[in-house]
C-alpha cells in the first residue's frame, strides 16, 4: 500500500511539472475549460460508480484514486490538447480520438487497473470510448463559447459577417442624425 500512495502522489504531481511550459497566457486562457471538464468528469465518475459502470480504488483518504487521475494527468492533458489544437477542430478531434484509442484499446485501461486507479465493470470499451469522445466535444465546445464571450464574437466567424454586423450596428446607432457625406463642389 505504501508504494500505491507514492504512485498516487506521483500521478498527481508529475503532470503539473509540465504546466510552466504552457506559458502563463495559455494557462489562463484554457484554465476555465480544464476546470469545467474535470468537474464534469468527477460528476460522471460519481454517476457511473452508482450505476456500476466502473469501480474506483481507495486512493489516499479523503480522495479516491480517480481524483488523483482526474486532477493530475487528465487536467493537465486538457490544457495541453487545447493549447496545441484549439482553433483547428479537425486536428483536435483526430488527436483526441487517437489518444482515446491508445488509452482504451492499447494498454491504458490495463495500466490503470494494474495500478489500482479504476476498472470498468458494466461498461464496455466502446461505451467508454463514446463517453470520452463526448467529453472531448464538451471540452472544445466550452472553450469555443468561452473564447466567443471573451472576444465579443465567436471564433471561426468570417470577417464579412463581423463587418456586416458592425455596419448594421453603426447604421442603427446613426439613424436620425444628419449625414456627413461630402458635398459636390461644382
Amino acid at each position: 500500500m505504501r508504494n500505491s500512495k507514492l504512485f498516487y502522489i506521483a500521478l498527481f504531481i508529475i503532470p503539473w511539472l509540465t504546466v510552466p511550459l504552457l506559458g502563463k497566457s495559455s494557462f489562463k486562457k484554457y484554465l476555465p475549460a480544464a476546470i469545467f471538464i474535470c468537474t464534469f468528469t468527477k460528476a460522471i465518475d460519481l454517476f457511473g460508480e452508482k450505476k456500476k459502470w466502473w469501480r474506483f480504488y481507495k486512493g489516499i483518504p479523503p480522495m479516491d484514486s480517480m481524483t488523483f487521475f482526474n486532477f493530475g494527468p487528465y487536467f493537465v492533458t486538457s490544457l495541453w490538447i487545447l493549447k496545441l489544437t484549439f482553433g483547428k477542430f479537425p486536428l483536435y478531434i483526430l488527436s483526441n480520438f487517437i489518444l482515446h484509442i491508445f488509452f482504451i484499446y492499447l494498454g491504458g485501461l490495463k495500466l490503470v487497473s494494474w495500478f489500482k486507479i479504476f476498472t470498468l465493470d458494466k461498461l464496455s470499451k466502446s461505451q467508454y470510448l463514446a463517453i470520452d469522445f463526448l467529453r472531448a466535444l464538451l471540452l472544445y465546445g466550452f472553450q469555443y463559447i468561452n473564447e466567443g464571450r471573451r472576444d465579443g464574437s465567436f471564433r471561426g466567424q468570417s470577417e464579412v459577417l463581423r463587418a456586416k454586423r458592425h455596419n448594421e450596428w453603426r447604421n442603427a446607432r446613426c439613424e436620425g442624425q444628419p449625414s456627413f457625406e461630402p458635398r459636390d463642389s461644382r
